[in-house]
């Protein structure tokens, strides 16, 4: 199988990183993913149980009962850190998951850039990433490791066209409770008519229920969302993107991004990204609150771009200092962790 394969190629923790990847074809894009020795489906979505403080978050300054007022009754359920790549061990990012049960990491699926440009992982380091979770779920003290699959170009649009077979692969094989649709220009998707896949990604979405699917947000894609929001599925979560400042003040480079208010149906998973860094997560969250203000509402928040580093020796890198001070701002928030989404709770 493909897992006894990695394992003789690979020395240790580092080859992926010590030499380049091959060339990848890039047909048969569920072929591509399913090992020969699957093991069955890997469901890590359970309830996220409260942790002791840890370490890492000791000697933070106390600013909880100033900080926790605005956000009181926001039902937060995942901080998605995206754009994971070959420049970090799977290792260190389930060690960070078996510690801070909100986390969520977002990998990007994009046939033509897998593996040969930044924040697009490997398929070998999705293969070390699946022997890493497998490895840890053997010793019995495992705690649950939440990975969402972002896809766009060709992976995107054959969901939209109906075929349920790599979100299928993704689920059973490697464990993705959630799939995220990118069908915008900038995620190599042409956005032009998208109401027309309607009725098809409707048929995935009800064939895969143990899959939370979500939707991006943006005017590219509001012909097809807000069509798929008047009849919203309950394992259908919706993303706003915003990059754009808000009305009044757009010549101003420091003023906030617009956050519009979540699809009027209730208890419908969203989330809010684009324009969110380090410096304007604690502001931003509470934004987006008092947008959402709804307590039964549960809202998630995504990183991508924020989380990179450029400078001498760093070329678009995933930095795990930035995502370490965003989880500490989550925590040190004391932000409530809800039930977690529909797909996970039904996925057993």
């Amino acid at each position: 199988g493909s897992g006894s394969t990695l394992a003789r190629e690979e020395d240790d923790d580092c080859a992926i990183e010590a030499r380049p990847e091959e060339p990848t074809r890039v047909e048969g894009k569920a072929q591509q993913l399913r090992g020969s020795g699957s093991a069955g489906p890997r469901c890590h979505g359970v309830q996220p149980q409260p942790r002791h403080r840890p370490r890492s978050c000791e000697g933070l300054s106390d600013k909880v009962a100033s900080d926790v007022e605005p956000l009181h009754g926001f039902k937060f359920s995942f901080l998605c850190l995206s754009g994971v790549d070959d420049s970090v061990s799977p290792r260190t990012l389930c060690d960070i998951s078996q510690e801070f049960s909100f986390v969520e990491w977002g990998v990007n699926f994009r046939a033509e850039k897998q593996g040969k440009e930044p924040r697009y992982a490997s398929l070998a380091w999705l293969r070390q990433l699946r022997e890493e979770v497998d490895r840890r779920q053997q010793t019995g003290k495992f705690a649950p490791i939440h990975f969402a699959a972002h896809l766009g170009g060709e992976y995107c649009v054959d969901v939209m066209k109906g075929d349920a077979s790599l979100v299928r692969t993704l689920w059973e094989d490697y464990g993705f409770l959630r799939v995220q649709l990118s069908p915008t220009r900038a995620h190599g998707v042409n956005s032009t008519q998208l109401r027309k896949y309607l009725t098809s990604l409707k048929s995935v979405i009800v064939a895969l229920p143990q899959v939370e699917f979500v939707l991006e947000v943006t005017k590219e894609t509001r012909g097809l969302s807000f069509a798929l929001m008047d009849e919203p599925q309950p394992n259908l979560a919706f993303l706003f993107v915003s990059d754009e400042p808000a009305k009044g003040d757009s010549s101003s480079s420091s003023a906030p991004p617009l956050r519009p208010p979540p699809c009027p149906h209730p208890g419908i998973h969203v989330g809010y990204g684009g324009a969110l860094n380090v410096d304007n997560l604690r502001d931003e969250l509470r934004r987006i609150a008092s947008t959402v203000d709804d307590p039964k509402r549960p809202v998630w928040v995504d990183l991508e771009a924020g989380l990179r580093s450029q400078g001498p020796g760093k070329h678009d890198e995933f930095d795990l200092g930035k995502v370490w001070s965003c989880i500490r701002i989550i925590f040190d928030l004391g932000l409530p962790r809800p039930r977690p989404s529909y797909a996970a709770s039904s996925s057993r």
